[in-house]
């Protein structure tokens, strides 16, 4: 998701529900959704982006606070990361996969 998209949905708060609901009872969707951020990652590298947009899954199933408890990251740190004003660690970043039901895998690909 770009920079564009992002912006759009903050926009509009009613696509930002929706956005939710289809989320949360749509599990091919949602992962539809995770691949198109990673894809969009690997092109950008930028991990704010790519966090910043997975917000919308977490919500889709739980209260920030709920979802910080549940993947053991303080509730600050995550309202820290989806303001852009904290970069997680590759620690933080596969707590968050695994609480919602995702492996991060990582490769690296000689360039």
């Amino acid at each position: 998701m770009n920079k564009k998209e992002s912006t759009l949905l903050s926009n509009f708060p009613k696509h930002k529900d929706n956005l939710k609901i289809q989320l949360k009872n749509d599990s091919e969707y949602a992962k539809m959704w995770l691949d198109s951020l990673l894809e969009d990652y690997s092109e950008t590298k930028d991990v704010n982006d790519l966090i910043y947009n997975l917000k919308p899954l977490i919500e889709a199933n739980y209260a920030i606070c709920e979802f910080a408890k549940l993947v053991g990251i303080h509730r600050i740190t995550l309202y820290k990361i989806f303001s852009k004003k904290m970069i997680p660690s590759i620690e933080i970043l596969h707590k968050i996969f695994l609480g919602l039901g995702y492996d991060l895998k990582l490769s690296a690909e000689k360039i």
